[in-house]
């Protein structure tokens, strides 16, 4: 019994304290209640009083505002009416001078409209007859073209045929000069041939003009390769030059 009695004195006794904790925190949060309570009444009387000095600014420059707007308005009316005036007088000239065109225009017309067409029907026919004069001229030019290609066809065959003829006498001079020399050393082998029964001194004689007469047919052989070689050189280089 007494630790039940003690327990529930020690309840109470808690339970006076959170009671007494409890008052203390009601009391401090009514406290700070009416003090956050005093300080927006307080700022709300001060952004009232600031509100209203600005709306009191504001009308003041929502009136000024509209002075200089109608201000302005009549200034821009004035201005518009001006406008407008010298725009109608404007479009009137402008009107005017287009009556005066066309009429002009149509007066010229009816004369230089004529003239017109007559030069431009003799241009034509001039255009006709150059178109006629080119025709003819193109032609004659083709036909000019024609001959000249068959006059440098014929040159050129001409050209080839003098090469083949300068070639033909060439061979020609060259067995010509074959067929002296031969005979020239046939006729000598047939004296040499008659005086073999004298003596040796004519022998020696002989084969020593013998020897002189091949050494003069070589000669004139290497002479005729020279002289070959050198036409034939000279006519190539005339094909070349004419090509």
């Amino acid at each position: 019994m007494k630790n039940r009695d003690s327990e529930v004195e020690k309840e109470n006794f808690v339970i006076q304290e959170l009671k007494n904790h409890l008052h203390q925190v009601l009391k401090f949060s009514e406290s700070s209640l009416l003090r956050t309570k005093q300080e927006a009444e307080k700022q709300q009387k001060a952004d009232s009083r600031a509100s209203q000095a600005r709306l009191a600014k504001l009308q003041q420059e929502i009136l000024t505002l509209r002075s200089q707007h109608h201000s302005l308005v009549m200034e821009n009316r004035e201005a518009e009416q001006a406008l407008r005036k010298k725009k109608y007088k404007v479009e009137t000239e402008i009107e005017n001078w287009i009556q005066k065109y066309d009429s002009e225009m149509s007066e010229k017309q009816v004369f230089e409209y004529e003239d017109l067409d007559l030069i431009h029907k003799e241009e034509k026919l001039q255009l006709e007859e150059l178109k006629l004069r080119h025709a003819v001229l193109v032609e004659e030019f083709s036909q000019i073209l024609a001959e000249r290609e068959v006059n440098a066809k014929k040159r050129m065959e001409a050209e080839r045929e003098m090469l083949r003829m300068v070639r033909a006498a060439t061979l020609i001079q060259a067995v010509w000069k074959g067929y002296l020399v031969r005979s020239m050393l046939r006729s000598k082998r047939k004296k040499r041939g008659k005086g073999k029964g004298k003596g040796k001194g004519l022998s020696q004689i002989k084969g020593k003009g013998l020897g002189q007469v091949k050494g003069k047919g070589q000669g004139l052989g290497k002479e005729k390769g020279k002289s070959k070689g050198k036409e034939k050189g000279k006519e190539k280089g005339k094909g070349k030059g004419k090509k």
